[in-house]
């Protein structure tokens, strides 16, 4: 599997697409340990840091696909380097409010999340024209994408934590978007982004979300969701008793280290169905299952 992932990433673009995506999705995966310790450190409670990370998260699910929408209409360079910008600024905007002003506070975090760019759809879109339209290293690369997202969650607490042992969780803020930034301009200024136009089709405004059996997955998932989510929330208050922000940081990175191992062990095996070998099926419901 390994093998047949190198192979994929020695394809032109292909590396630099996954890097970037993996470096500008960077601030939205660590979004809600980054908002936790901010809050915290501000003096604010547990609650407050909560209802702000699941502003965060509940805008987020607005904001995409509204973008991607977007993206569809206007193409990837135009609306996914404008939308880090103005998430960036969100960010900004809440380290610089702290909790002197909640109205300021939870407008930061919902501006932040509604204009997260819909990077890793935009991957998604891509891998067709970088791999040549072959469908089979299409759904390799569908698995490699999803279990490399996890690195994200895996290395991204960890990165928050020495940020905040460097500097303070403001600082964290502003370094993990400013890397962001920087892996949204390696995709979007690659010639697969700048020259990719989604194919004509008459679009519902429901999209997908007309499947019944869509609904019935997310319904699912909402839940599984929250139950994830809620981790963020009360790993702060086990490190606060436990050794204080730095097991905060292991721990979160545990959780993502899991979640690797688990989609590396579940792609591995060959699985009956119409699709199998870790790609199709069970990438759409691990992503909906970690995206978190």
């Amino acid at each position: 599997m390994a093998a047949g992932y190198a192979e994929l990433l020695r394809t032109r673009y292909a590396a630099r697409l996954l890097a970037g995506t993996l470096l500008g999705r960077l601030p939205n995966a660590t979004a809600a340990i980054a908002i936790v310790l901010f809050i915290r450190s501000e003096g604010g409670s547990y609650s407050l840091a909560g209802a702000l990370a699941a502003a965060y998260g509940l805008a987020n699910a607005v904001g995409q696909p509204l973008l991607g929408r977007a993206v569809d209409l206007y193409g990837q360079p135009r609306v996914q380097l404008p939308a880090a910008l103005v998430s960036a600024l969100g960010m900004v905007w809440l380290a610089a409010a702290g909790t002197g002003s909640m109205a300021a506070a939870y407008a930061a975090v919902l501006v932040s999340g509604l204009f997260t760019p819909p990077l890793e759809g935009g991957l998604r879109a891509l891998w067709p024209t970088v791999l040549g339209g072959r469908e089979e290293r299409v759904h390799a690369a569908y698995a490699m994408d999803a279990v490399a997202q996890e690195i994200m969650y895996t290395v991204g607490p960890l990165l928050v934590t020495l940020c905040v042992a460097l500097w303070s969780p403001g600082a964290a803020l502003l370094v993990l978007n400013g890397v962001g930034l920087v892996g949204v301009l390696m995709v979007v200024l690659s010639e697969p982004s700048r020259t990719w136009r989604s194919a004509p089709r008459e679009a519902h405004w429901l999209g997908a979300l007309r499947s019944r059996g869509l609904l019935a997955l997310l319904g699912a998932f909402f839940f599984v969701g929250m139950a994830l989510g809620s981790i963020a929330v009360a790993a702060v208050a086990y490190s606060d008793d436990h050794g204080g922000q730095a097991v905060y940081g292991w721990l979160m990175a545990a959780v993502g280290l899991g979640a690797l191992a688990g989609g590396v062990c579940y792609g591995a095996r060959q699985w009956a169905g119409l699709r199998s070998g870790g790609c199709g099926c069970w990438w759409a419901c691990w992503r909906w299952v970690t995206c978190r």
